[in-house]
């Protein structure tokens, strides 16, 4: 692996629980955590935790965004090279995002309460998906959803049919299943309608599969949604933009 600063390959340093600068998407360097390894391509990846930000910007990185010379430094050189080159404050409007998304976790848990918090971070602490394609639109994704591991095993992508709301790991499987499914809205009755935008409402007991699906792809983007198998007890409501 080699180093931002071009140093010797170091594969042994780099293991989970480390801690080292890793250069952020926009160049500026922040402290993170190793939190998970993989090999894609032939290619080491990491899976890192940001210092003080919300796990949704946990990400996988490159090994040349890692800064691994920082490791040779001791203590107090790090210290005085974090002063000078390594961003730990947030901005404002990251301070501020940070502890809207964290105000629910500051208050004070029960041992019970606690220890379920603590499992379910351990369990879900690395995002299955990056990214998801539906309709127009590729989005990133914040938090880790249970797609089915055969999915997800080796895919970081998934595209998914914003009719039906059936994944696939690839356009062109998803296009196939397009071109046969011949429902265009959501499978329930449409209660609202304004110019181009309409609600529908789906029975979860009717519509079992589309509503597990929407549950799916909620998960990515809110921590603690739980709901996905027991769907039967549930009306969903369902906002649609006609683009077409």
């Amino acid at each position: 692996v080699a180093s931002m600063s071009g140093s010797a390959p170091l594969d042994s340093r780099l293991v989970v629980g480390c801690k080292l600068p890793c250069r952020w998407r926009d160049g500026t360097r922040h402290m993170c955590e190793l939190v998970e390894t993989k090999v894609v391509s032939n290619e080491r990846m990491f899976y890192v935790h940001y210092d003080g930000t919300n796990r949704r910007l946990d990400e996988w990185v490159t090994p040349d965004r890692l800064d691994v010379a920082w490791l040779d430094l001791d203590p107090s050189q790090q210290a005085d090279l974090d002063d000078d080159r390594v961003e730990k404050k947030l901005t404002r409007n990251q301070k501020r995002r940070f502890e809207e998304l964290n105000s629910a976790a500051h208050g004070t848990l029960d041992p019970q309460t606690a220890a379920a918090e603590k499992e379910h971070e351990e369990l879900t602490k690395v995002k299955n998906i990056e990214t998801i394609v539906i309709g127009k639109f590729e989005v990133d994704t914040w938090y880790y959803s249970p797609y089915p591991e055969e999915i997800t095993k080796g895919a970081t992508k998934l595209w998914i049919c914003e009719y039906s709301l059936r994944y696939f790991t690839s356009e062109k499987r998803m296009l196939r299943h397009m071109s046969k499914y011949r429902l265009r809205h959501p499978p329930g009755d449409e209660i609202y309608r304004d110019n181009n935008i309409s609600m529908f409402e789906v029975d979860g007991r009717k519509e079992k599969a589309y509503c597990q699906n929407l549950c799916l792809i909620s998960k990515l983007f809110l921590d603690h949604q739980t709901l996905y198998y027991d769907v039967d007890p549930f009306l969903f409501y369902v906002l649609c933009e006609c683009d077409a």
